[in-house]
């Protein structure tokens, strides 16, 4: 199948698509589209550049009197020029087609500090222990309990500032991921500080100029960042030589903490800057993993 021109549709496909993106959009100068009957073009392919840097350090006590504590923590900074979903998604548009380069940034994942903490105790009570070791009801009872803790935290994603711009305002007429203008001096934090309500400053951003692009980088700005600690308690209970039956309760997001998602990001929207939603955005009844409200579980396991 031919293709004005001169580039043939087959196992060039992706490369031709990704051509025809630009082809179809207006030129900056004449205003024209070189192909009329074609609007914007959507396209896939493997255009995307990135890097990764990371230190990661660990700390752990092994088991020793009962107890065990181990920690995490990672710096990293991912950078690219379009970062994406996974499997089959769209790539993404640059705000200028003929400069994928100017899109380079952290990407979308990028939370630069994680930190992750975890401990098991097992209490000091019961047969083989220091204390209530005696055979009997109050050692059975007080026996075989452990404790485990887990804490995980990590700064915000990045923030991708956006507009909504018509065709005949951007240069080259494509309307997808146009940025605004920064204001000069103005913080894009709020004056009174970050909240759910005004995440960011709508004085620090303005509308481009006609016929040109938006100064403001890509993922220019950080969401909230986040935490969550969970704790559990089991107990062992034998209940033959090679019989046991356990115990155990989980709390999830133990001080119930909200975690935020990212503010509306489309200074052209009426909420621009406020956090509408949580990390997890599933229903309360269908709600697991990480950024539910506290969650408690209870559960029984027979081994044998």
């Amino acid at each position: 199948m031919g293709y004005p021109g001169g580039r043939d549709i087959g196992s060039k496909g992706t490369h031709l698509l990704t051509l025809s993106a630009a082809n179809v959009l207006l030129d900056p100068v004449t205003k024209v589209r070189p192909y009329p009957d074609f609007g914007q073009v959507s396209w896939r392919g493997n255009t995307g550049n990135s890097s990764y840097q990371a230190l990661a350090l660990s700390v752990k006590r092994s088991f020793s009197h009962g107890l065990l504590i181990s920690g995490n923590y990672l710096w990293s900074h991912e950078i690219d020029d379009g970062s994406n979903g996974s499997g089959d998604g769209d790539s993404l548009v640059p705000q200028n087609v003929a400069c994928q380069a100017c899109e380079r940034a952290s990407g979308t994942w990028d939370a630069r500090h994680v930190f992750s903490a975890n401990t098991v105790y097992q209490l000091p009570f019961g047969p083989g222990k220091p204390y209530l070791n005696q055979p009997g009801i109050v050692s059975s009872i007080a026996g075989s309990w452990e404790l485990t803790s887990m804490l995980v935290a990590r700064t915000g994603f990045p923030v991708n500032i956006l507009i909504s711009r018509s065709s005949s305002a951007t240069p080259d007429g494509n309307t997808s991921n146009q940025r605004p203008d920064l204001v000069p001096g103005v913080s894009i934090i709020p004056p009174g500080g970050s909240t759910i309500g005004q995440w960011f400053n709508p004085a620090a951003f303005v509308v481009p100029a006609q016929y040109a692009f938006g100064d403001t980088p890509r993922d220019y700005a950080r969401g909230p960042g986040a935490w969550q600690f969970d704790i559990g308690i089991g107990k062992h209970i034998p209940v033959t030589e090679r019989v046991e039956l356990e115990f155990r309760t989980e709390f999830f997001n133990m001080f119930n903490h909200p975690q935020y998602g990212l503010p509306v990001a489309n200074i052209s929207a009426t909420n621009f800057g406020t956090i509408n939603q949580t990390v997890n955005t599933t229903t309360p009844v269908s709600a697991v993993g990480t950024g539910t409200p506290r969650e408690i579980q209870f559960s029984l396991r027979l081994a044998f």
